[in-house]
């Protein structure tokens, strides 16, 4: 299959907000796996290990199927990065475009997917890389997909954490905006009984199916294509979702039907700055709030629900 490249070099007052504007503006045309390099240099030279420069200029790469709709998708983020310059005076950026294979796309993530501790016990491998599990270590094997991330990424690792740490006695899982199925991966390794996905994107349950089987775990687990939660119909003493805040927000006035007495949510995406209106609201629906984690400006929440 052939891809467009397209790559982001952007700056602003306000990095971290922009990025998670222009991981919108991606999401909006089906863009979900995006490679973004942002608060280091990739040169070398820029610091050393007692010392790292951060970078004024941040990139976000994403991939488009190369047919008659790509130049529709390629006119979309062109209009909305010009409507989102005009609202915002110190929003600088450029856009560049390649043309690229699947072998192009998969050789060029060999170079920066590797072996990696998302947590102290769970470690997130790519199949080119071989790994030998350190006792007490949970190995998670997974590929980047096009659409679909690896769970490197802040948000994910902070829910993995919390996963890690509120899942003793918990039977059931769902994820909300399941992507790739990384979370319910690591909730099945880490011995919760039955776990589900939804997802509003078709191609996750093919995509979690494989990821699954990578994995050697054949039963137990579900997707569902479906927005939010509007096709779940049981009930789940843990819950997880990891997606953009305002989605989180919206998320919140439909939740409760999913929950069970005492059940454990877990929130991550949310920015910093974005934290206190979302746990303001998230109280209004009988969550107590019992516990956070912050990297790089994410934020992930934990709530007990208590209806």
């Amino acid at each position: 299959m052939k891809w467009i490249k397209v790559k982001i070099d952007y700056f602003s007052d306000e990095l971290n907000q922009t990025k998670e504007n222009l991981i919108n503006i991606l999401s909006e045309i089906g863009i979900k796996q995006i490679e973004v390099s942002d608060f280091f240099t990739d040169n070398s030279l820029d610091y050393n290990v007692n010392f790292k420069k951060q970078s004024d200029v941040w990139s976000m790469t994403g991939y488009i199927i190369d047919n008659r709709f790509a130049s529709l998708k390629l006119n979309i983020i062109y209009e909305k990065l010009s409507e989102y310059s005009e609202t915002r005076e110190d929003f600088i950026y450029e856009v560049y475009t390649a043309k690229c294979s699947d072998e192009d796309w998969q050789d060029e993530w060999k170079k920066y997917f590797h072996t990696v501790n998302i947590t102290e016990n769970i470690v997130i491998k790519p199949s080119w890389d071989s790994y030998e599990a350190a006792d007490g270590e949970i190995v998670i094997e997974i590929d980047p997909g096009l659409a679909f991330g690896t769970g490197t990424h802040e948000t994910t690792a902070l829910c993995a954490e919390f996963l890690d740490k509120y899942s003793d006695g918990r039977r059931k899982l769902l994820d909300i905006g399941c992507g790739s199925g990384i979370l319910m991966l690591i909730g099945k390794k880490i011995g919760i009984e039955k776990v589900t996905g939804i997802d509003i994107d078709e191609r996750v349950e093919e995509v979690v199916l494989e990821n699954f089987d990578k994995n050697n775990i054949k039963d137990n687990f579900q997707v569902i294509i479906g927005n939010l939660v509007e096709d779940i119909n049981e009930k789940y003493d843990i819950v997880v979702s990891n997606i953009l805040v305002d989605v989180l927000t919206e998320l919140l006035e439909s939740i409760e039907k999913t929950l069970d007495k005492d059940a454990i949510v877990i929130f991550s995406g949310i920015l910093a700055e974005k934290e206190e209106a979302f746990t303001e609201k998230a109280e209004k629906y009988k969550l107590e709030k019992l516990d956070r984690k912050e990297k790089r400006n994410w934020v992930s929440l934990v709530f007990k629900y208590v209806g």
